[in-house]
């Protein structure tokens, strides 16, 4: 009997102490998950109140209407901390609408073809990642509030396509929001590699050619025009591929 009673009293501590355990597991997960959500949107508020800020500024400058021209002086007025504006402002494109094309468009005016595609670009993939992880972390509530029920219902009729095509060819359609896509995502099985190669791939096309449009119309030489023409026939060829294979794609 007293054996018996010892193994029942050693069965009840052994069970104790893994309820113990899984409740202190629990508790600490839960503390983590509070902590990361906080920091995450105590950087939200921060950029979203930098960003707009700048964006307030440069609209009440005295400047003549939001077009790519005082986009451009806006980004050279800043000199070298253009560089960081331009990258900036796509980031802040991820959470605040507002056309991102100008942006392209003028960091090439500003720096050029190259390195005005390698800041928008730059941007809009730290701002894509963070609002692909911060959907993914905090879940619909949060999608939700940043969303209307129009967009929230684009992203659920596209919930199911999440192949590698499928990805490359969302952003290959101009006529796809990049935030929906990013949020989307974030509400999905999708990696986090697969979001982010598909993403990197999927934007640079037509970035490229939102920085390459004004600079290379300024002083159009027949070279510059057959480049033009050349990357426009291939986004056209892109977004055609897309739309037949890529957006239907199934493959994984």
């Amino acid at each position: 009997m007293q054996c018996l009673y010892h193994e029942i009293g050693t069965d009840t501590d052994i069970t104790e102490q893994q309820e113990h355990k899984g409740s202190n597991g629990e508790a600490g997960g839960k503390a983590a998950g509070f902590a990361w959500r906080t920091f995450a949107g105590f950087c939200l508020v921060l950029a979203l109140l930098l960003s707009g800020g700048a964006l307030v500024w440069f609209l009440e400058d005295g400047s003549d209407g939001f077009s790519r021209e005082t986009m451009a002086g806006f980004i050279k007025s800043w000199g070298i901390w253009g560089h960081f504006g331009v990258i900036g402002m796509m980031v802040a494109h991820s959470f605040i609408p507002f056309p991102a094309e100008f942006v392209a468009i003028a960091a090439g005016m500003s720096f050029g073809v190259v390195w005005g595609t390698v800041l928008t670009w730059t941007g809009a993939m730290i701002g894509g990642l963070l609002a692909f992880g911060i959907a993914r972390k905090l879940g619909r509530p949060f999608v939700t509030d940043m969303l209307t029920l129009n967009q929230l219902a684009r992203i659920d009729k596209g919930a199911a396509v999440t192949s590698v095509s499928a990805m490359i060819g969302v952003r290959l359609v101009p006529v796809i929001a990049f935030n929906l896509v990013n949020y989307g995502a974030g509400l999905t099985n999708v990696n986090w590699w697969r979001f982010t190669w598909t993403t990197a791939i999927g934007i640079l096309p037509l970035t490229f050619l939102m920085a390459m449009i004004d600079d290379q119309m300024r002083e159009p030489t027949f070279s510059d025009r057959i480049m033009l023409l050349g990357a426009g026939v291939a986004m056209l060829a892109m977004v055609h591929l897309a739309r037949r294979f890529g957006v239907a794609g199934s493959d994984k």
